[in-house]
């Protein structure tokens, strides 16, 4: 029986690893096994628990000298690569401006993003409480279940009966916001548009804070008003504005007002501004106590507090009993209330009404998707020159690999010379965002800004963006260079070549793509655009003034039209609730009366207050019937003119069997006298809303005035006179009906104006790298265009030569990008109820656009090179 083999004592296995970790590679085992005999030979004779403190006081030792020349070796490793980039840079400078160019195009679209996106983000976070703020909201829906209206406002009772019924609210608070408001001091009067009446808790709600007064008393009492700093400068200068009076007006009513606080300005990534604060007090002294029992009345902003880690979901789960309980039994079945997070507003929000007009998600995602793609072009065209110059560097990477470099090193060499290259690109890109951040500012409608200084995190991010970015870009060439094999490389057989190349097609025919995507969404937003801007809106839009209306000239509405009328640019003048552009909020049950029998409508049907000229004022065309008639006594009480979705959907087949029929509307009954044809009351965005005129005497906000194309300026200044007669308190004010509709399809516009500006830098970009892989095409094929020329090649037949490469890229690129742009853009479309569609045509012509502007690229290059003298070429090498 042969003897048992002795075991070796192994040393504790964590120093050991460490050791292992800091030491130079080639050293390693030397020193692994030099410390092991020596650990065995101690355990032998001293015993292991002092060979094991013998071991980790070898590491400790060690540790210090360790660290020191592996981080002195790195250092000079690392200063050796900066020179080694460094003269790489100077040695190819076509090279390299077309690297530090396009990554800094990239870098700076990402970075002016990157600042848009942080103050989207950044909406109603100011406020202490944002995480605990929640807005009700009031759905209606017709009873097949399907919403028809959804309001960010709510009745005034809603706000006292939640914080009566769940005691866990802190606070419940209302906000109404009035126009056209008159604020005046010494008789100097202008008209203000962010003048708020709020309830005095309003600062323990919202972060506000006051730069004088008492947040808890500022809006206690009755006839009290905070205002903002910039207007405590407006209308008292230096003077302090605490205990001063300023008037108001809206209307009939005047009134007083004491100053009692002063706010700072609210920032601009609040989804509100107010100018002024009024006391709700006050507005309830003006209005009554009926008003704010109304449940019809669904004009107030109203915000709840809820207390800390409060679980919302318990009292959304009791608001259809509270209507139910306020209302009447099942009443939930027909409008619900819902409550909405604060910082969701601005992103997430578009209901039917809105204290402002929100930004959107999808744009914030568009333009991080598009400059995440404009810098990836970038980081492609490095990749797509560092391997299309790997010939070049082929015998370097050859040589040092003989001499002992390993491939980690050869990839830190490369990594470090696309890093360089990356950390230039910055300090370029920050100057190129310096210059284009005041227009993109504009361009956003924003005031944006950027301080490196005072943002040391925002710095953070832009140095991790670099370090990305030349990771990123340095990666794949660095692994490509460094796998090259010494003996093949100094024989100059380059077996990667052909892989190389087809990586590199596969570059280009992505940048190329993302391109050609690019035009096909300018050229289908534009178009969608132009469709909305031109489409028949079954009125006739143009030349038609709105003022605001008044309570005197409601009094003497005829006397005043006539006093228009007068003068021939003049044409027609109509007074109503509402006008084209705007939204169709109002509206009352509806039910059709046959007999003695009443069957209830049960769809939505919006209503406009009008007059008579109202449908003449607008060139709108009668379908069937007649238009109100001054001379039928009973049209003021019981005539109704439906439009043509409205007599459709009641079961009318014909816009002619909807003719006297009879007719209930709210309080009012009697028969429909006329159907007006369809027309776009509110955007393109909606559909054609179920609408009923019928005449009123009050109610009508707004006076509509067709004019004459003619002498333009001279008829408004005759407007402007007649109105100083009417309001001489009143500023004069307008606007026209076609600008107003042009206005509500800014964020259209905007979204082309995206797509036009990031496809001109994703070309620009990608034109940079195909010019520089021609120039390293035909500097490549220097000795083979020498002997075709020398062998009677026609200097068109070389270019046609060089460029064919490029052409069978881009043309490769229209078969990837044309199916992810009609995905992309059918989607998009889907979100408009009418559209222009998707044409052959426009895939057609980006692809032709691209190609042509990529042999333009393309073909600089190879005529140069085809008009080379031949005697030079033969001799290149």
């Amino acid at each position: 029986m042969s003897p048992k083999k002795k075991k070796i004592p192994l040393p504790p296995r964590l120093p050991e690893w460490i050791i292992q970790k800091i030491a130079w590679k080639e050293d390693r085992w030397i020193i692994k096994e030099d410390l092991r005999e020596e650990y065995s030979y101690r355990v032998s004779s001293k015993g292991e628990k002092k060979s094991c403190l013998w071991y980790w006081a070898q590491l400790l030792r060690s540790l210090f000298p360790f660290i020191k020349y592996t981080v002195y070796w790195r250092l000079v490793m690392f200063q050796n690569y900066l020179k080694t980039a460094f003269r790489n840079i100077r040695k190819h400078k076509g090279h390299a401006f077309i690297n530090i160019s396009g990554l800094a195009v990239g870098m700076a679209c990402c970075i002016l993003i990157m600042i848009f996106v942080f103050d989207e983000l950044s909406y109603d976070k100011f406020h202490e409480n944002h995480g605990r703020i929640y807005r009700v909201t009031r759905k209606w829906f017709n009873d097949d279940g399907e919403v028809n209206l959804h309001l960010g406002h709510v009745a005034p009772p809603v706000a006292p009966l939640l914080e009566n019924d769940f005691p866990e609210i802190e606070h419940a608070v209302r906000l109404i916001r009035e126009s056209g408001f008159l604020v005046g001091r010494n008789s100097e009067f202008f008209e203000e548009s962010r003048v708020f009446f709020a309830e005095q808790d309003v600062f323990k709600v919202f972060s506000f804070p006051l730069k004088a007064g008492d947040p808890e008393t500022a809006l206690q009492n009755p006839f009290s008003f905070v205002i903002s700093e910039d207007m405590a400068k407006k209308y008292f200068g230096e003077q302090d504005p605490l205990g001063k009076p300023l008037q108001i007006q809206a209307g009939p009513h005047k009134a007083d007002m004491m100053v009692t606080g002063v706010m700072e300005n609210i920032p601009h990534n609040s989804h509100f501004h107010a100018d002024f604060f009024g006391s709700f007090k006050t507005y309830e002294a003006v209005v009554g106590d009926e008003e704010l029992q109304r449940w019809s009345s669904n004009n107030y902003a109203t915000y709840l507090l809820m207390p800390e880690n409060y679980d919302i979901n318990r009292l959304k789960s009791q608001l259809d009993p509270f209507i139910d309980r306020h209302m009447s039994e099942g009443m939930s079945k027909r409008t619900k209330l819902e409550l909405q997070e604060l910082t969701d507003i601005h992103l997430y929000s578009h209901l039917d009404s809105e204290i402002e007009a929100n930004s959107d998600i999808t744009y914030v995602y568009v333009f991080s998707v598009i400059a995440f793609f404009v810098l990836l072009i970038g980081c492609v065209n490095f990749m797509n020159l560092s391997t299309a110059r790997s010939a070049g560097r082929a015998k370097e990477v050859g040589m040092r690999k003989v001499v002992g470099a390993q491939r980690d090193q050869l990839i830190r060499q490369f990594l470090s010379e696309s890093m360089l290259t990356a950390v230039v690109s910055l300090g370029l890109s920050l100057g190129l965002v310096y210059l284009a951040l005041p227009g993109f500012s504009r361009f956003v409608g924003k005031n944006l800004s950027y301080n490196l200084i005072e943002n040391l995190h925002g710095l953070g991010v832009l140095l991790l963006l670099a370090v990305s970015v030349g990771l990123l870009a340095g990666l794949y060439p660095a692994l490509f260079l460094s796998g090259f094999k010494p003996v093949r490389v100094l024989r100059d057989k380059m077996s990667s070549q052909r892989k190389g190349m087809s990586f590199r097609t596969v570059l280009v025919v992505f940048q190329f793509s993302i391109s050609i995507i690019l035009i096909i969404c300018v050229s289908i937003v534009s178009g969608q655009l132009d469709y909305m801007r031109t489409r028949d809106l079954g009125f006739e839009e143009e030349q038609v003034a709105v003022l605001p209306a008044s309570e005197s000239i409601l009094q003497n509405l005829d006397d005043f039209k006539n006093r228009l009328l007068r003068n021939p640019g003049v044409l027609s003048v109509s007074a109503a609730s509402r006008v084209p552009s705007g939204r169709l909020l109002d509206s009352a049950g509806a039910r059709v009366l046959s007999g003695e029998t009443s069957q209830p409508v049960k769809f939505r049907i919006a209503m406009l207050m009008v007059d008579y000229d109202y449908i003449p004022t607008f060139k709108m065309e009668l379908a069937a019937g007649r238009n109100f008639s001054r001379q039928m006594g009973t049209d003021p009480k019981q005539a109704f003119i439906v439009n043509e979705t409205a007599a459709e959907r009641m079961g009318w087949e014909s816009p002619e069997q909807a003719i006297g029929k009879g007719f209930g509307y709210g309080g009012r009954i009697g028969r429909i006298i006329g159907v007006v044809s369809d027309f776009h009351f509110e955007s393109l965005h909606q559909e054609i809303s179920p609408l009923v005129m019928f005449l009123s005497e009050s109610s009508l906000g707004r006076i509509a005035v067709r004019i004459s194309p003619q002498n333009i300026p001279q008829t408004m200044g005759v407007l402007k006179k007649t109105w100083a007669e009417e309001r001489p308190d009143y500023p004069f004010s307008y606007y026209f009906v076609d600008e107003k509709f042009d206005q509500q399809y800014k964020s259209e516009e905007k979204l082309q104006q995206t797509f036009r500006a990031f496809a001109f830098l994703a070309i620009f970009i990608g034109c940079l790298g195909l010019f520089g892989l021609a120039s390293y095409s035909a500097e490549r094929r220097t000795k083979e265009i020498g002997i075709r020329k020398v062998l009677g090649a026609p200097t068109s037949g070389l270019a046609f030569l060089l460029s064919r490469e490029f052409t069978k890229w881009v043309i490769l690129a229209n078969v990837f990008a044309w199916p992810a742009a009609y995905w992309v853009m059918s989607r998009w479309l889907q979100n408009f109820p009418y559209r222009s569609g998707i044409r052959i045509g426009t895939f057609l012509l980006a692809g032709a656009l691209a190609w042509a502007i990529a042999l333009l690229t393309v073909s600089y290059q190879a005529v140069k090179a085809s008009l080379a003298d031949p005697v030079e070429s033969l001799k290149y090498e």
